[in-house]
C-alpha cells in the first residue's frame, strides 16, 4: 500500500510504503533497505526518512511514472538506455554479487510446486501445470547463460513503465530531459524490491519485455533497429561514442536470451503472487502468458548464440 502524506507548509510531502502480508515469501525486505540505501546515495530513488516494522517512509519524488506505451517511443527508449549505463556503473556493497536470478526462480517454483491454493479454480490451475518440465527449462537456460560469459552488473531486475520516473509537463526539467539531458533530476528510477547483481542485459529485456504491459501484446516487443538503437546509447553512454556492429549485436542476443529469464521469472513469481497477494489480478493468467511467450520465442532467441 502507498500512500501520500502532505502536511501543512513548510514541510514537504512524504510517500508511506505499508507492505502487504506474504510480501516476504519473494521480497528480502532487509536487503531491500541495504540496496537502496547506497543506490540513493549515487542518485537513484527516494530518500529513506524512516522505517517502522512493515514499511517505511520515504520523500516524495515530483515526478510522474512512465506508461507502458511510453517506454518504447524513440527518445524515452534512448533516455532509459543512458541512465540504465549510470544505474549498472553502481557499486552495491554487502549482498552477494553472484546473479541470484536463477536461484530465486528455482525457490519460488519449489514453493509453487508444493503450495495449496484456497480457491478452487487456482489449485485446479496449479495441478494443471508441469513443474518438473519448468525445472527442466530453467536448469537448461541457467546452463546456456553461464557459457555465455555475460558481464555481471547491479541490476533494478523490475524496470516496468512505473518504476521509470520522468518530469511532470511544464517543467523546466522536462524539457531538459527532451533535450537530451539524462540525470537524477530528469529521470529516476524506483522500486528496488528485486534489485541484485544480474546478468547485464537482464534489465534491457526485462525492460523489452515490458512493453507488452500486463495484457501480454507482445507484437510490441522492440524489432531489431529497436533494440540496437536502445543498446547503442547505453554502450555511449559507458564511455564508447562509435559502438562497433559486432558489439551492438552481441548485447542484442546476450538480451534476448535473457528476455527468456525474464519470462521464467515473472511467470514463475506469479504462482506466489497468486496465492498470497490482495491485489485484484488473474496472476495464474498471467503466468500462462508469460510461459507461453517463453516456448513461443525460445528457438528464435537461443539459435544466434548457439550457432556462434
Amino acid at each position: 500500500m502507498l500512500l501520500k502524506l502532505k502536511p501543512s507548509s513548510p514541510r514537504l510531502p512524504v510517500l508511506v510504503r505499508v507492505f502487504g502480508d506474504h510480501t516476504d515469501e519473494v521480497i528480502d525486505r532487509d536487503s531491500e533497505e541495504t540496496i537502496s540505501l547506497q543506490l540513493h546515495e549515487v542518485g537513484f530513488g527516494a530518500e529513506i526518512l524512516g522505517t517502522f516494522t512493515n514499511g517505511r517512509v520515504e520523500a516524495w519524488i515530483h515526478m510522474r511514472p512512465l506508461k507502458p506505451q511510453e517506454m518504447c517511443e524513440r527518445g524515452n527508449a534512448a533516455c532509459i538506455a543512458r541512465r540504465l549505463a549510470d544505474f549498472h556503473a553502481a557499486d552495491v556493497k554487502d549482498i552477494s554479487r553472484k546473479p541470484q536470478v536463477f536461484q530465486r526462480i528455482l525457490k519460488w517454483l519449489d514453493q509453487a510446486a508444493h503450495m495449496t491454493y484456497p480457491d478452487a479454480n487456482k489449485q485446479n490451475a496449479k495441478e494443471a501445470k508441469d513443474f518438473q518440465a519448468m525445472r527442466s527449462e530453467i536448469l537448461e537456460l541457467q546452463q546456456i547463460c553461464e557459457k555465455l560469459e555475460c558481464p555481471v552488473v547491479f541490476s533494478h531486475n523490475d524496470l516496468l513503465s512505473g518504476n521509470v520516473m520522468i518530469p511532470h509537463e511544464g517543467t523546466p526539467e522536462l524539457e531538459a530531459l527532451q533535450q537530451g539531458q539524462v540525470d537524477s533530476s530528469t529521470m529516476q528510477f524506483i522500486d528496488f524490491e528485486y534489485g541484485s547483481y544480474n546478468y547485464r542485459g537482464y534489465d534491457f529485456a526485462n525492460n523489452w519485455c515490458e512493453y507488452a504491459g500486463f495484457q501480454g501484446d507482445y507484437s510490441r516487443y522492440p524489432d531489431e533497429k529497436q533494440q540496437a538503437l536502445f543498446v547503442t546509447n547505453y554502450l555511449q553512454q559507458q564511455g564508447n561514442p562509435s559502438p562497433s556492429k559486432e558489439e551492438v549485436q552481441q548485447l542484442v542476443k546476450e538480451s534476448n536470451v535473457l528476455a527468456l529469464v525474464s519470462h521464467q521469472f515473472w511467470g514463475t513469481w506469479s504462482f506466489i503472487q497468486a496465492r498470497y497477494s490482495a491485489i485484484d489480478f488473474n496472476y495464474m493468467g498471467y503466468s500462462t502468458i508469460r510461459w507461453n511467450e517463453y516456448y513461443k520465442r525460445k528457438a528464435d532467441f537461443l539459435a544466434p548464440v548457439q550457432s556462434s
